[in-house]
């Protein structure tokens, strides 16, 4: 029987890098996700494995793989009843003890550098809390590479334009515990919550180009879940209270909302009452857009009224 705690240095080392990575029934990823922290060419390394309540056998291979490891690469399982990936990587994070932080999700890869990398880059730039990369996402054998930027406006742009993928960051240990607990309120966009929730905590992020990593695509749900509209919902309207409140909430805040908000519309052609809540939300945020170019329906939105005229385009949509 593994115990809770293996292998774990006894006092911090202020060179150590905590990987944490959640897990729900996901035993074949998982093992992939965790040679690829075993390959990093970066040492020392703690891997805190978080089990969110598996029926899959993830303690047996994680006893599996304590038999390759050396003394620079500590390996930790904790298992936990099924409360999600933010309760998880709150476990991980307060289980941590290394100085810098990094978050992977048990479905997807790090590349062998990309550790090494971002540690000597923080080393480098002592003023930067965190950092992050470009990565790949699909599958390992077909994938495209997604190449990041750093705006100006860091907030608008993690809020509501390029969003960055969890595993691409690496974060100081100082930054991590200044923001605080994940959000276990919210299912959608959490890692963008925990990020947004750092730049107001004053937080310098820094971008470095290199493929850190694979955001995989496949079949089964990932950590997060696939979760519908009134997710996205409950997520920025939490944060335009937030914003407003802190009068940092600008207008191309709204517009990028309310076109999200039109992608998930067009997403789904059900008429139900989730796709006619975020149109009544996108003409709200941006109350000069214009859902459709036909003269006809315009005038037919001028007839009917607002709320009359959203049925009948949705309604109409469902149709097509």
């Amino acid at each position: 029987m593994l115990p809770t705690e293996c292998n774990l240095p006894e006092t911090r080392n202020p060179t150590l890098v905590s990987v944490i990575i959640p897990t729900y029934n996901r035993n074949g990823y998982l093992k992939e996700a965790i040679e690829s922290c075993i390959a990093q060419t970066y040492r020392p390394i703690e891997c805190i494995i978080v089990d969110d309540g598996s029926t899959d056998g993830t303690q047996k291979l994680i006893e599996g793989l304590q038999t390759v490891l050396d003394e620079s690469f500590f390996l930790k399982y904790i298992y936990q009843n099924n409360a999600g990936s933010q309760v998880a990587r709150n476990t991980g994070s307060d289980a941590s003890t290394g100085e810098f932080i990094q978050y992977l999700d048990s479905d997807d890869l790090l590349y062998p550098k990309k550790i090494e990398r971002q540690v000597a880059f923080l080393r480098e730039y002592p003023g930067c809390d965190a950092v992050w990369g470009d990565w790949a996402k699909g599958t390992k054998a077909d994938n495209i590479i997604i190449r990041s930027v750093a705006r100006q406006d860091l907030l608008t742009q993690m809020l509501t334009e390029h969003c960055i993928v969890n595993f691409s960051f690496l974060m100081r240990r100082a930054i991590v515990e200044k923001i605080g607990l994940w959000d276990i309120k919210i299912k959608r966009n959490q890692e963008i919550d925990f990020q947004v929730r750092g730049l107001l905590a004053g937080a310098k992020y820094e971008h470095q180009p290199q493929i850190g990593g694979l955001w995989r695509i496949h079949d089964g749900d990932r950590i997060a879940n696939t979760t519908g509209a009134k997710e996205f919902l409950l997520f920025y309207r939490k944060w335009e209270r937030i914003l407003v409140e802190r009068r940092l909430f600008n207008q191309q805040m709204r517009v990028n909302i309310a076109n999200i908000y039109i992608w998930l519309v067009n997403s789904n052609s059900d008429f139900n009452q989730e796709n006619l809540a975020l149109l009544q939300e996108v003409v709200r945020l941006n109350p000069e857009i214009n859902i459709t170019q036909k003269f006809t329906m315009k005038i037919l939105r001028k007839f009917l009224g607002l709320n009359l005229f959203l049925k009948f385009w949705l309604l109409k949509r469902s149709f097509n």
